[in-house]
Parts: C-alpha cells; structure tokens; sequence
C-alpha cells in the first residue's frame, strides 16, 4: 500500500501535460467496489468523479514537484495515486533542484489544494449559472450552492454531490497527520525539521491519530471501511516503528505524494 505497485500488461499509460501517468488495473477494480450503490450510470459517475478528482490531486503534487525541479511521475493505484520522483535527479536544461522542509511541506499541500479548488469551482460555477443544489453539510456547518433554480436533473445532482464529496472531504481527510497521508507527510517534515528523532516521532503521531479515527470512524460514522483503512495505516506505521531501522530511513530512494 505504501509503494509502487508493480507494472501489468492491463495498464494503462498516457501523458498528460507532460507528465507520464500510469494507472494500475487495481484502481478501476476497487473504485467499482466502493461504488457499487444505485443504478449502473450512478458507478459510471463515481468511478469518473473518483478518477478525476485523483488525478487532479496528484497533478498538484506534480507540477510543485516540477516547479521545484523535478521530474514527476504519476500512478493510480488500488488505493489511490501516487506523484513519485527521484530527488536526486533534478529536470534537464540546467535547472536545479530546490529541496527543502518548506519545499516539501508545499508539495503535500498543493494535492488537497488542487481538489480544494475543484470543489470552489463547482459552487463558483453553480452560482454563475443562476442553479442552485441547496446547501453541502460541512462539519456542523451548512455550505451554500447557489442562489438560483433549483436542478432537478438527477445524474447532474449526482455528479456535482460526488465531485464536492471526494474533493473535500477526502482532501480533509488526506490531512489528517497520518504516514503517508499528506497531513502525515507535513508532520513528518516538521519533526525532522525541530527534533532529532523525527521520523519516529511522526510514526508514534500517526499510529496515535490512525487509531483513534479508526475508532470514531466505527463507532460515530458507522463506516467500517474508514475504520479499516485507519486501522491499517495505523498497523502499518507500527510495524515501521519496530521494524529494524527503529523508524528510521533504511535508504534513499524515490518519494511519493
């Protein structure tokens, strides 16, 4: 789950705004089974929203990357995507790489930022159009959508409910301070940055955090796929800390947003 999975002859390649990009099969089959509520043309949106909505996301981490002076690359896979490069490579053309605590921190942030945007443009647009879709629950709070007549086409509520949904509230929850969420990204980066035990620290944050949304994601949501996939990473951030390098790096390698 924390790395690359491994190329299929069923991928499928392109590039896009000269970013290579590659998406596992994997991606397709667990987003259908996320999806499988409502009629057929309700999975063919979820499945469209949720591959756009992350690409998008990871094209933020992308083009940070490349403002930087790397060369990104970028994978969907079973459990979401992936903006991967080689930080000891740098682009060519003579520009150097920049790196640095504030330079990585942007590039977490700038992934929930790009689906951030998404979601403002929805409601921008909503309000443009003179259409209205009510209000959006946020935490208590209740977000506008437009000001005008109400839509009444069900596959358009369904495409703009979808889009506002996973943009926000996944991007919410992408920073929570859990490894290798971005949140989890950022508090790393900081640790090392003020404390000389920087790594574990961030992984005894991130066990902290996983757990104890694994239990409020059960217990108040009723979700019992949030609560996995926070337990999960919870697990897997324990068996990083005790593992041979105690938390620590075990090697240089590629990052990944």
């Amino acid at each position: 789950m924390l790395g690359e999975p491994p190329h299929t002859e069923y991928d499928w390649k392109f590039e896009l705004l000269g970013v290579p990009v590659r998406v596992h099969p994997y991606f397709w089959l667990l987003t259908v089974l996320l999806g499988l509520r409502g009629s057929s043309s309700d999975v063919i949106i979820w499945v469209g929203v949720v591959f756009f909505s992350i690409l998008v996301h990871e094209y933020g981490h992308a083009w940070v990357i490349r403002y930087f002076g790397w060369s990104p690359r970028i994978v969907l896979h079973s459990f979401g995507g992936l903006a991967i490069y080689d930080p000891n490579f740098s682009m060519g053309g003579g520009r150097r790489a920049y790196n640095s605590t504030t330079t990585q921190i942007l590039i977490s942030l700038a992934g929930p930022g790009a689906g951030f945007l998404v979601a403002i443009a929805v409601v921008v647009l909503l309000y443009v159009t003179g259409s209205s879709m009510g209000s959006f629950p946020l935490f208590g709070f209740k977000l506008p959508l437009g000001n005008g007549d109400f839509i009444t086409n069900e596959k358009l509520q369904t495409l703009i409910w979808q889009l506002l949904s996973v943009n926000i509230y996944w991007g919410i929850l992408n920073l929570m301070p859990i490894y290798p969420l971005d949140g989890g990204k950022i508090a790393r980066e900081l640790f090392l940055a003020n404390t000389t035990d920087g790594v574990r620290k961030s992984l005894q944050l991130s066990i902290a955090t996983g757990a104890v949304l694994a239990i409020v994601a059960v217990t108040q949501f009723e979700s019992i796929y949030m609560g996995f996939m926070f337990g999960y990473l919870a697990y897997l951030n324990y068996q990083q800390m005790s593992g041979p390098y105690g938390g620590g790096y075990g090697g240089v390698g590629n990052r990944r947003w």
